[in-house]
């Protein structure tokens, strides 16, 4: 039940807002723009009403986790898509996956949905918004939200070509004189498109293609439109919204155009507004940059709930390709705990490539060329992003995780399922929620056939499954079925410990170049999980002396249940295992009384 206030807690709240956009469209009415703000979420202006505040910093536990997938990843002839990802998803991954990002379900013109033509409606062979607010019921939902850009087909560029109201401002244009050697971007193409308007001809500005035409943020009707639709997603049961591509969404000739200042104030202003009539609902950002600029967009928790771990997947890869721990422990070691009422979002694969800006820091270049060398190997491509000023460099690699990792560096196929299996447990052990990609739970090949039928690197991990194939794959005995099993197993021993909270503590320890160690904690200190994981294709030697085994504890493995006995004697690793070395099983060991009034007073 919404909690009646008197007027204060509505004057903080308009007053945060207005300062945010007064910072932002410093030459309009700030107070004009509030009440807009108050218009929008039906919110009173006067007397008493529900006060508009974020308070519950209590959104996830060890039990959260993201299946990542496209509305039609799972298909189904005569059945809408999202009613076979539902049939599916209750089946087979509901105990164990709780959540599903659906990636954009909008009707759109290229780049498989990121180029939306019409944010009102679904796809139809999907299903309508129904479908999604009945597949909320049985599973947390987190939504794509293309803030960055629209279709060339969308009506608001239609307006701007015919010099209609409103879309006649909402388009971000240049002009070729303008200094734009600097901006930022991950595509290769020219900056600019010429076309031909009723007003002349206009240079609009596409990051991604000409047929993603960028907004204008400039415009503060701009926002009110994005912000009308974040409304419309969480009326019909999105708890958690992707803002896609969103560090581009400010863009001035003669600086970077990314990561600007006013992006992050539209970033909080969205968030204060949406949490004001939905405060349990999340932001993520998805922001494919290095460390440092991605972490920014936490903000002053204010900004983003969640953001995307983009470093993960290339030093998983690195480590397990190469038998190395370096990079991957210097990307832990650099992660600073997120903040309170924030996490990271932990995950191996995606519907795009394996991203190598944000490994740039972290990975040397000849290791990076090494990368792409095996990702050709292993029948990947390589696509590029444009450098300021000219040129170009690496962008991502296109090629599904489970082929990536058949084969390490040194020709090892011996043990492709096990490289990938820990590929999973590792994102699964690291503060942050974890995410499983669709094609990860089938550990797919990638899907030659789709890619040279359209010519799109990235269809190579974007395989769309028949229902009937998809199930069958999870029982044949095989790849599919050994990889699956193995997932829900991990991630169901995951659920019930303390200390895989994502915002347990978590430290970084230094079991030699072939071991890779981490140590989380729980908030009240009563469990402890050593994960450790053997990155190499033969025996290692675990001496239990280097991890802290407090002698008045009972020790064992998770996993296999093994208890530790002698806590200075050498544990024998085989090739690619895991172990989590825990002082007691959550899932079997009740709290006491006291211990449970802890918990529910802890703030996470």
């Amino acid at each position: 039940m919404d909690r009646v206030v008197g007027t204060s807690g509505r004057i903080a709240f308009a007053s945060a807002m207005r300062n945010l956009l007064a910072d932002v469209y410093p030459h309009y009415d700030p107070a004009v723009l509030v009440r807009r703000v108050f218009e929008v979420l039906d919110l009173p202006l006067d007397g008493d009403g529900p006060e508009p505040a974020e308070e519950n910093l209590r959104k996830w536990d060890q039990r959260d986790a993201f299946l990542i997938t496209y509305g039609d990843s799972i298909s189904r002839d005569g059945h809408h898509g999202l009613a076979s990802l539902r049939d599916f998803h209750a089946r087979w991954l509901k105990d164990w996956l709780p959540g599903i990002h659906i990636l954009p379900f909008h009707p759109f013109t290229s780049d498989d949905g990121f180029s939306v033509s019409d944010f009102s409606v679904l796809r139809p062979e999907l299903g309508t918004w129904d479908d999604v607010t009945e597949l909320s019921q049985d599973a947390t939902i987190m939504a794509d939200l293309v803030a960055n850009h629209i279709s060339a087909s969308h009506v608001w560029f239609r307006q701007f070509l015919a010099g209609e109201e409103p879309g006649v401002d909402y388009i971000k244009t240049a002009s070729p004189d303008d200094d734009l050697s600097m901006v930022v971007r991950p595509r290769s193409h020219d900056l600019l498109c010429e076309v031909p308007t009723s007003q002349g001809t206009r240079h609009v500005w596409c990051t991604f293609s000409y047929d993603q035409i960028d907004l204008d943020y400039g415009n503060p009707d701009v926002f009110f439109e994005i912000l009308k639709i974040v409304l419309d997603y969480l009326s019909h049961g999105v708890r958690v919204i992707r803002l896609d591509a969103i560090g581009y969404i400010w863009k001035q000739a003669g600086t970077t155009s990314i990561n600007a200042d006013p992006a992050h104030k539209i970033i909080k202003a969205l968030r204060l507004g949406a949490t004001a009539v939905a405060p349990d609902m999340l932001f993520i950002t998805e922001t494919n940059l290095p460390l440092l600029e991605n972490l920014s967009y936490f903000g002053q928790q204010d900004e983003a709930h969640l953001i995307y771990n983009f470093s993960l997947p290339p030093v998983i890869i690195h480590a397990l390709l190469s038998g190395n721990s370096k990079a991957i422990r210097k990307c832990i070691m650099s992660m600073p705990p997120a903040p309170a009422g924030c996490t990271f979002f932990n995950f191996t694969a995606s519907h795009d490539g394996i991203g190598l800006r944000p490994a740039e820091s972290l990975i040397e270049d000849s290791e990076i060329t090494l990368m792409i060398d095996h990702a050709r190997k292993m029948g990947g491509e390589v696509s590029y992003r444009a450098l300021p000023g000219g040129g170009q460099k690496p962008y991502e690699l296109n090629v599904t995780l489970f082929a990536m990792l058949a084969e390490s560096f040194d020709g090892d196929r011996q043990f492709g399922l096990e490289r990938f299996v820990m590929s999973q447990a590792i994102a699964m052990s690291l503060e942050g929620i974890p995410a499983v990609y669709v094609q990860s739970i089938f550990a797919s090949d990638n899907d030659t056939q789709g890619y040279h039928e359209t010519g799109i690197p990235r269809r190579l991990n974007r395989k769309i499954w028949q229902l009937e194939e998809a199930e069958a794959r999870l029982v044949d005995g095989g790849t599919g079925e050994a990889a699956y099993q193995q997932l829900k197993a991990l991630m169901s021993i995951r659920q019930g410990q303390p200390a895989f909270h994502p915002n347990a503590t978590q430290y970084t320890l230094n079991l030699g170049p072939h071991m890779l160690g981490v140590w989380r904690q729980s908030h009240l200190n009563d469990q402890s999980i050593f994960c450790v994981f053997n990155l190499t294709a033969s025996p290692q030697e675990l001496d239990l002396s280097m991890i802290n085994l407090i002698m008045t504890e009972g020790w064992q493995d998770l996993i296999s249940g093994r208890v530790i006995e002698d806590y200075n004697a050498v544990m024998p690793l085989a090739p690619y295992q895991i172990v989590w070395i825990s002082n007691l099983d959550g899932r079997n060991r009740p709290a006491s009384r006291l211990l449970q009034r802890y918990r529910e007073a802890m703030p996470v």
